[in-house]
């Protein structure tokens, strides 16, 4: 034992992403615990959904269309030796449209949702019997729109993601997929920084909502091991083994996806026990 000092050690978060688009590739493992193919020659790859074979696919490569109806294990970030991870969050940047359900979870090859359970991708209708009423943005700022909902219990919240479509003709600018910045009753109000002028509804407009579209990891007790000794237990700690995290995403119906754009964040350290103090 000793006498413990103020300390002054210290070192960076590293920040690690993954972003994909519904219409990008990926080699996908045949299982969640199968050896990484990083290093495999000409490894066959799928899509993300859009079922068209992706760009920059070499020759040689096969390529098999998603079917959009099963599920898929991807190699999403491979973390260092002694990586401890502090935080990550899943960020729906582009709610995917197109098959039935889409859903992504966040583990690692042991666990399919060690950092986050299964979250939709897809946006869902709003809840109860609730339907657009009106939608109106002539306030005195033009790009603040307020979308009125008809029935009650929408249950779209604030920093939901809220995905309009329908309008016609000059209120088309209506349609697209915008941030919830307040909420009021039957009120839902958010911003289109595109719209310049006050427009008027015309169409059919429907609404549908994606319930946290950014949602944190939750950081597991893990027991780290390196070098034939176990340590104590630290969140996050199982980099020590060189875990890389992985994906496991499940889509239904089998349509082609016409859009969907996804970020993963994870910010780390290198073993934490480094930035303990020296005792005396």
């Amino acid at each position: 034992m000793g006498i413990i000092q103020r300390s002054r050690s210290a070192q960076w978060p590293l920040v690690a992403e993954y972003v994909f688009n519904f219409s990008d590739g990926f080699v996908p493992l045949a299982a969640l615990n199968s050896p990484s193919l990083v290093n495999t020659p000409k490894a066959g790859v799928t899509d993300f959904g859009s079922k068209v074979q992706p760009s920059g696919v070499l020759s040689g490569v096969a390529y098999t269309a998603n079917d959009n109806a099963s599920t898929k294990f991807l190699e999403m970030l491979a973390l260092p030796l002694g990586a401890q991870v502090l935080s990550g969050e899943l960020v729906i940047e582009q709610p995917y449209v197109g098959p039935t359900s889409a859903t992504l979870a966040i583990g690692d090859p042991n666990s399919t949702g060690l950092y986050l359970a299964a979250q939709s991708l897809v946006a869902g209708a709003l809840g109860g019997a609730t339907t657009v009423s009106t939608i109106t943005n002539a306030g005195a700022d033009p790009t603040v729109v307020t979308l009125t909902a008809s029935g009650a219990g929408h249950l779209v919240v604030v920093g939901d993601i809220i995905q309009v479509s329908g309008c016609t003709g000059a209120s088309a600018p209506y349609n697209g997929t915008f941030v919830v910045d307040s909420v009021s009753g039957a009120a839902i109000i958010y911003n289109a920084p595109l719209i310049q002028t006050s427009l008027t509804t015309a169409g059919a407009p429907a609404a549908k909502y994606l319930h946290q579209g950014r949602t944190a990891f939750t950081i597991p007790g893990q027991e780290s091991y390196a070098g034939g000794q176990t340590y104590t237990v630290q969140s996050g700690q199982e980099g020590a083994l060189g875990a890389d995290i992985r994906g496991t995403m499940v889509m239904s119906g089998g349509q082609a996806a016409t859009a969907g754009r996804v970020r993963v964040r994870v910010t780390y350290t290198i073993d934490g026990r480094a930035n303990e103090v020296i005792t005396t």
